[in-house]
């Protein structure tokens, strides 16, 4: 799924293309991706709105309409956007010059059309919690949620009512870079380990939009070859040599390094 580091690259993207354009025509060719909840036919409620804005919140993208009207994007899990003008997207978005095609194999994602005041009725939308790219994500307030939490470490970095927005990748290289086990219980680390922890969120991410802007690959593309243990099972530590291997937390997969990243408790495979 696209992360936080891939969704501020497309915002940025999204708003210099298309900042300032009008929508002329909308077609929908997946209507199951569609939320629309300002009462209007959906090509009718945004046809001929300009776009003021493009901006991120959390993992949701946020179109700024003329109007005060809003297209909210949750791409979930496969959701992305291409202003490649042969993309066949499931829903595109017309302008006199060029288009914009939100694209989705999973058809997961969904994609609302909101007015003032509706913003609670999008699943988790006013529920976010810090976003850990504001000045407000400061090192007393991530230590006064993690002391808090009875939660397994890798769970509490993704829980997005807390810290916003941390996905699986991204926690695998947070917990890499921290040299915490992903299965570590929040109570279990010492001060020290919080506040490393903390340090390695904003090194992570801040490396991550560096490395992703760098790139400079298209809108819809997920950049990540600067991973260093997402989805490298049986390769080598880049830090050590062991072996990357790959485990289950609450359902989804987490990479780690197990010499790296110690377990702190037995659990039922000792990797080492």
């Amino acid at each position: 799924m696209p992360e936080l580091p891939d969704l501020v690259y497309v915002a940025r993207g999204l708003h210099d293309f298309i900042s300032g354009r009008i929508i002329e025509q909308v077609e929908v060719r997946e209507p199951i991706v569609v939320r629309n909840l300002t009462g209007e036919p959906f090509g009718a409620c945004v046809t001929g709105r300009g776009i003021l804005n493009v901006r991120r919140h959390g993992p949701f993208l946020v179109f700024e309409l003329t109007g005060h009207r809003m297209i909210v994007a949750h791409p979930m899990l496969a959701g992305a956007f291409s202003i490649e003008p042969k993309s066949a997207g499931l829903i595109t978005f017309i302008f006199k010059e060029g288009k914009l095609s939100y694209l989705d194999a999973k058809k997961m994602g969904k994609i609302y059309v909101v007015d003032p005041g509706q913003e609670a009725q999008i699943p988790r939308f006013t529920t976010q919690g810090v976003d850990i790219t504001s000045p407000e994500f400061t090192e007393d307030v991530f230590l006064g949620l993690i002391r808090t939490s009875r939660r397994q470490v890798r769970a509490f970095l993704m829980e997005q009512e807390q810290i916003s927005a941390i996905g699986n990748a991204y926690a695998d290289e947070i917990l890499f870079e921290a040299r915490i086990h992903p299965k570590t219980f929040c109570h279990q680390l010492g001060p020290d380990e919080q506040k490393v922890l903390y340090d390695s969120i904003r090194t992570v991410i801040d490396r991550g939009i560096k490395e992703v802007q760098g790139a400079n690959a298209g809108l819809h593309v997920k950049h990540r070859d600067h991973m260093l243990v997402r989805n490298k099972k049986n390769e080598p530590c880049p830090r050590c040599g062991a072996k990357i291997r790959r485990e289950s937390v609450l359902g989804y997969d987490t990479f780690f390094c197990p010499v790296c990243q110690p377990a702190k408790r037995k659990l039922f495979i000792d990797w080492k």
